[in-house]
């Protein structure tokens, strides 16, 4: 690295020596180190803004933000409300990304980056010359995993554009930054829950709230900046028709997604605004972290529900109870290979100890169609697992309520988990929660049942 005398650079940035010395001993000019009587600076150090004009330089021009994953919905919304307020800005997509027509403004220079490539990254924040107001980085790498089959390659690629690249840009773009100064990361709320079906995606989020409070700590001292981060929830816009994320909308209280633009606001205000907030994290999610309605998984197709089915069952230890509730008696017991398995694994389980009572519900009158079913039987031969049966027509008239809790029925294991039943829609077949208010809701209503149930011997 090449050096400079606290003259050659006083000339370079036409301030005086002694304002060198000054902003040397402030921490302000990283890299500079003593040498016996002098100080070497490195050649390409941005000069920091002078705080005392650094108000009136802001006044004068037109601030510069860089927005990395200028691309997203929020990242166009984000880049309108800038500019509507007087701002340029430098926006970063990864290559081969489709570039709406909306970002395509005199106001907005677009760079193309391969957010994989350390160099290219690094090669691009030297491009950028101008002294910067802001820098929002929204890029993220989402990968929905199979936890059976899991996909370390894609694990790392989730790091390295949610992490290593956030880590990268906000390092090197600090250096043209000064007092008034402002950085936003925009993260996900899956940091503070975790994903059942994205851990690199939910873990990297926590690991950029760790950032954030550690750039915090750095660079404020150092460059005068803040630096904060945006949490934002379930967000509506190109998954707006995702059945995933129309369920949330249940455990949102505002009950719907959130807006593209009203996330861009939180972040504009995060940025412009809010003077004294530094190391924070504003949660934007319309509340759905204060509800205790998930701790669960997606919604899981045929073929991840019965592994998950299979492991809950191989795993149950001896002595715990499961308690299990049977509705979808033409779909349930059929011939499908996995549903085989799962039968076998329930007899696995109570063979280990492992105490098991069933009751089925249906019409009383339908018995005759079940009678011969091999799987039946074979529940009725076995003396360890408890097989009860409860007319279908009796919970419509006495406890017709306990019907939205029965539904398709579910698997209650001791009181930590619930293996929940969906419609064989072809989509989903399943869920599993550990949440406690399910889980004692389906604990309840099971016990209701027991008052009516009999022996499921006898209606055969």
């Amino acid at each position: 690295m090449e050096y400079l005398t606290v003259k050659q650079v006083a000339k370079l940035w036409n301030i005086s020596e002694r304002r060198i010395i000054n902003l040397i001993k402030e921490n302000r000019i990283p890299g500079a180190f003593k040498n016996g009587m002098c100080w070497n600076i490195p050649k390409n150090t941005h000069k920091p803004v002078d705080k005392r004009d650094s108000l009136l330089r802001m006044i004068e021009d037109k601030k510069i933000v860089v927005i990395a994953g200028i691309n997203s919905d929020i990242g166009i919304e984000l880049s309108k409300i800038l500019i509507k307020a007087g701002y340029r800005i430098i926006g970063i997509y990864q290559q081969g990304s489709k570039i709406s027509n909306e970002l395509q403004k005199e106001d907005i220079l677009l760079k193309e980056v391969d957010y994989f490539d350390r160099e290219f990254l690094l090669k691009t924040t030297k491009e950028i010359k101008e002294d910067i107001f802001g820098f929002v980085f929204m890029e993220i790498y989402f990968h929905l995993e199979d936890t059976f089959n899991f996909d370390y390659e894609q694990f790392e690629k989730s790091y390295q554009v949610n992490v290593f690249a956030a880590n990268l840009l906000t390092r090197e773009l600090v250096k043209k930054m000064n007092y008034n100064s402002s950085i936003v990361i925009v993260n996900s709320i899956e940091a503070y829950r975790g994903s059942f079906g994205a851990s690199a995606y939910a873990s990297s989020q926590a690991a950029k709230v760790n950032l954030v409070q550690t750039f915090a700590n750095i660079f404020t001292e150092m460059y005068g900046i803040r630096i904060n981060s945006v949490m934002a929830g379930w967000i509506g816009g190109v998954m707006e028709n995702d059945n995933t994320f129309n369920k949330a909308k249940d455990s949102i209280p505002m009950k719907r997604l959130g807006h593209p633009e009203e996330i861009a606001d939180d972040i504009f205000l995060m940025l412009t605004r809010h003077k004294y907030t530094n190391g924070s994290s504003l949660i934007s999610d319309g509340g759905y972290l204060s509800m205790d309605s998930q701790s669960r998984t997606e919604d899981l197709d045929s073929g991840k529900f019965y592994k998950i089915l299979d492991k809950y069952f191989s795993e149950t230890k001896k002595n715990s109870k499961m308690w299990i509730i049977s509705t979808m008696m033409e779909n349930e017991w059929n011939e499908d290979p996995s549903e085989r398995k799962f039968i076998e694994s329930n007899f696995d389980a109570a063979e280990r100890g492992v105490k098991i009572k069933r009751i089925f519900i249906f019409d009383k009158e339908k018995a005759p169609l079940y009678k011969e079913n091999s799987y039946i039987k074979r529940y009725l031969k076995s003396n360890k697992i408890t097989t009860n049966f409860v007319d279908l027509k009796e919970v419509k008239e006495k406890k017709p309520d306990l019907l939205n809790i029965i539904n398709n029925g579910w698997i209650g294991i001791d009181e930590y988990a619930l293996l929940v039943d969906l419609p064989s829609d072809g989509t989903s077949r399943g869920y599993v929660t550990m949440n406690k208010l399910e889980i004692q809701k389906a604990k309840k209503c099971f016990e209701e049942l027991e008052q009516m149930e009999m022996p499921l011997k006898n209606i055969f």
